[in-house]
């Protein structure tokens, strides 16, 4: 529980956390954690792909899914869960439908492999479902459709994971926190982004929260008698999107994901899956992703679908505001964040920075230096 609540930062519900921070330039931060995984075991391909997508998610303003995750994950190595080694297999099962089989290794290494099949398959029909098997937690989805976006491909992406997240009018958790996203490329500008938790907030958030002290906003996690907390130490499960009166529009979408990450898959469902935070790190979890591209040329002329786009966007920003607000797209408070962080460095909370020290001493990695102590900012 917490002991000081008078000391406590009040919750926010902002998508950005704030907190105490040290600074690190992305390529410092990049090949720390390279380095780290693979003195943890795992091959050069894994440790590049879970250094690629955490810092991604950090650059963007997604702490919860960032680098912060890097311990858990050499817990998971370490202990047997993932596999430091994996051969991937890609089996394409029909014209626009794969699948990736990603020996219980990173998710992150998956995913981007089945972006990548992906893309190839809706080069000749047009769109693609790849489906992916035997995984593991991949971080912040959007990386993995921004990078389809970023190569001018549409493109939609979810994730099952562990039960712990309530169903509407639920005390127990079913669900896992099902994240979604989707990204839509954007003629000379960053692509379009979407991507979101179904839960009322990111299982992530919880974690994070616990290491900086702060309280979790009203409505959003319940203790283990199924009453309402705020209290991130006692939190046992969350609401679903659109919290307390709202939340059968979250667990809606929960259900869609859990189905099309389990059935579509032959993985099992989120309350089947061991449990994130451990004790278990020995176990492999069957995990479920699945994504769809979409190539924007093959529906409508390149031109017309970028014009669409644009237009769509200036529509939206141009629309009247609260007073003091703006009105945003998806992905836009993150590009900001991003334009920051590009020039402020990437900022790693003190818990996770001691942590990343521990980490160093023990695998012989050089921590990096942060922008504090006088290290590169790129």
């Amino acid at each position: 529980m917490l002991q000081n609540d008078e000391n406590v930062e009040e919750a926010k519900s902002c998508p950005m956390e704030e907190f105490d921070n040290i600074r690190v330039g992305r390529t410092d931060l990049t090949s720390f954690i390279e380095s780290l995984i693979e003195r943890g075991g795992a091959d050069t391909p894994s440790a590049q792909a879970v250094a690629r997508a955490v810092v991604d998610a950090s650059s963007r303003g997604f702490d919860t899914h960032g680098v912060r995750l890097v311990p858990h994950y050499m817990k998971t190595l370490t202990g047997g869960r993932t596999n430091p080694r994996p051969e991937l297999r890609f089996t394409r099962l029909a014209p626009s439908v794969g699948h990736v089989d990603a020996d219980n290794g990173f998710g992150h290494l998956a995913s981007f492999r089945a972006v990548e099949e992906g893309r190839v398959l809706a080069d000749e029909t047009g769109i693609a479902a790849i489906a992916v098997s035997r995984s593991s937690h991949h971080g912040a989805t959007g990386c993995y459709t921004l990078a389809a976006a970023r190569h001018g491909y549409a493109a939609i992406g979810m994730t099952n994971t562990d039960a712990i997240v309530v169903p509407h009018d639920g005390v127990k958790p079913f669900y896992g926190t099902n994240p979604f996203s989707f990204a839509v490329p954007v003629t000379g500008g960053d692509p379009l982004l979407l991507d979101m938790a179904t839960s009322s907030i990111p299982l992530n958030r919880v974690f994070l929260r616990r290491a900086t002290g702060a309280l979790l906003p009203p409505e959003v996690a319940v203790d283990s008698a199924g009453s309402m907390t705020t209290d991130p130490h006692a939190a046992e499960g969350l609401l679903p999107l659109g919290g307390l009166n709202f939340g059968y529009k979250g667990a809606g979408l929960a259900f869609m994901i859990d189905v099309l990450c389990s059935a579509f898959t032959g993985m099992g469902h989120g309350a089947t899956l061991p449990l994130f935070g451990g004790p278990d790190f020995s176990t492999p979890t069957p995990m479920g992703h699945f994504f769809i591209l979409l190539r924007p040329d093959r529906f409508q002329p390149q031109e017309s679908f970028d014009r669409r786009v644009a237009d769509f966007l200036e529509d939206l920003r141009a629309q009247p505001a609260q007073p003091g607000e703006r009105v945003m797209a998806p992905g836009d408070p993150e590009r900001e964040a991003t334009a920051d962080r590009a020039a402020n460095g990437i900022p790693v909370d003190p818990v996770t920075w001691g942590t990343f020290q521990e980490l160093a001493d023990q695998y012989g990695v050089a921590r990096p230096r942060s922008l504090q102590e006088g290290a590169s900012r790129s």
